[in-house]
């Protein structure tokens, strides 16, 4: 388990936790690995204090690519970090994924190398508030702790209004998601971020009772998939598939599900970098209440009729 002692600039460092990682406050200079810890800076206006960021192809957010352009912030790779760079920056800390997608390698080198880390697993967190509410954690290293909560108060009371909205709609359509990945179609279990900002949105996932096999998701097969979603009413999440002929030509199959056949098919691309980098899992991490207007748009287009999709995008 992760301890953070923090104090402010200039007090004197706390002496009674020899384990914990201390680190004072206001942070000055940090380096993000994620996009979403990205766009949890940005929602808090807190940006300037970014000096280095990895993966840069895939970062949406427009001041970050221009302060690349520009030199005022550093690109440290993608597959592999420049540690050299890192070094050179001289962080005060490193927002990491904790043991996530290789991040444990990562730590151990900032580790050797006496640069902190911090643990930043929104991505555990499968209720849409709840991840979204990890902008207090990272403003706690700002002092910017009434802010934040003024902010995530907001966008709670938001997102609370349209699940209520929601709740008014008298048909629950049916609805599946993602595409086959080397033969594996991960579908979301009953725990997913997915399954639950389409029950917010009055849908009905058809496997939104079934527990996790691989992580938070499904490993199915594609014939258990079609049994059970060839009549579902939505589809959505398609990954990198552009149109409906991109569907077609990526299995002939696809063209079989009611919802190809009735073009109720919907990709979380609408924002993308060209590196193909969805805003949808940046920005939207701390905007679960755009991403569940777009999906009662969706589902439910007689509920939010001058809706204008933000995140979403019916392939045509």
């Amino acid at each position: 388990i992760a301890q953070y002692v923090l104090f402010r600039q200039g007090k004197p460092v706390p002496a009674d936790f020899q384990t914990a990682t201390k680190l004072c406050t206001p942070a000055k200079k940090i380096i993000c690995i994620s996009t979403n810890h990205i766009a949890q800076m940005a929602v808090l206006n807190l940006m300037d204090s970014i000096t280095g960021v990895a993966n840069a192809p895939l970062i949406h957010n427009e001041k970050i690519s221009a302060n690349i352009k520009n030199g005022s912030l550093t690109d440290l790779g993608n597959e592999e970090l420049n540690y050299e760079k890192i070094i050179a920056l001289k962080p005060w800390f490193v927002f990491t994924s904790g043991s996530w997608d290789g991040a444990d390698k990562v730590n151990a080198k900032l580790q050797s190398l006496k640069i902190p880390s911090v643990a930043n697993l929104d991505f555990m967190e499968q209720q849409p508030l709840a991840r979204a509410e990890w902008i207090k954690f990272v403003a706690s290293f700002y002092d910017e702790e009434v802010e934040a909560a003024r902010i995530f108060n907001a966008l709670e009371n938001n997102y609370t209004k349209l699940k209520l909205l929601a709740g008014k709609a008298k048909f629950h359509p049916t609805v599946f998601f993602n595409l086959p990945y080397k033969e594996i179609w991960y579908m979301p279990c009953r725990e997913n971020y997915m399954t639950n900002l389409v029950a917010d949105a009055g849908g009905n996932f058809l496997w939104k009772n079934e527990k996790s096999t691989t992580g938070f998701n499904l490993s199915l097969d594609y014939e258990a998939v079609y049994n059970k979603a060839a009549n579902a009413d939505y589809w959505i999440n398609t990954g990198f598939v552009k149109s409906l002929a991109d569907l077609k030509s990526t299995d002939k199959k696809n063209t079989f599900f009611k919802a190809y056949k009735t073009g109720k098919i919907f990709n979380n691309d609408r924002r993308t970098t060209n590196a193909s980098g969805f805003d949808f899992w940046e920005s939207g991490t701390t905007n679960p209440d755009k991403i569940l207007a777009d999906l009662i748009f969706i589902l439910h287009p007689e509920l939010l009729p001058n809706h204008q999709l933000y995140y979403y995008r019916q392939l045509k």
